[in-house]
């Protein structure tokens, strides 16, 4: 979905960049294989990519410093670009559009975290609690890339 994001908002001349959480334990890879998403985001237009994990950031940069995702954000922030993107981080406090795949997906995200501004989920998945917010199915990538243009980009 990242990707499809990146490629419909780079195609409409938006400048994307994306931060990922390294949730695998240790250190991210400095040298990054062709299909890690990091690759696979800038090769669909992202013009900065940044993945952080046990205090190492690749953004073809290491840094024994272990920066939070606001410090990444900052950093981005200085960067000619219109949107930051950011996977993972469930905690942060900044809006988020959640990805659903199961019921207990939303169980586990609607009672510890907050700031949701909209739901992506399987057009078959029926889950309570959630229709307040706008979502959508995994299929209907054009409509939620509109909803995230309309939300962040226009009129900004």
């Amino acid at each position: 979905m990242i990707k499809n994001i990146v490629r419909r908002l780079s195609e409409q001349g938006y400048r994307i960049g994306v931060i990922k959480h390294h949730g695998h334990g240790g250190p991210p890879d400095l040298i990054e294989p062709e299909t890690v998403d990091t690759t696979q985001f800038r090769k669909e237009g992202a013009v900065v990519t940044a993945v952080e994990g046990d205090g190492t950031i690749v953004m073809k940069l290491e840094s024994d410093l272990s920066l939070e995702l606001d410090g990444i954000v900052s950093i981005y922030q200085h960067l000619p670009i219109d949107l930051i993107v950011v996977e993972g981080y469930k905690e942060a406090v900044f809006p988020k559009i959640a990805v659903l795949r199961s019921k207990e997906d939303w169980a586990e995200l609607s009672s510890n975290f907050v700031n949701f501004l909209g739901l992506i989920q399987p057009g078959d998945l029926k889950v309570e609690g959630q229709s307040e917010l706008p979502h959508f199915h995994f299929e209907q990538s054009e409509v939620y890339v509109d909803y995230i243009k309309e939300r962040f980009l226009e009129g900004s």
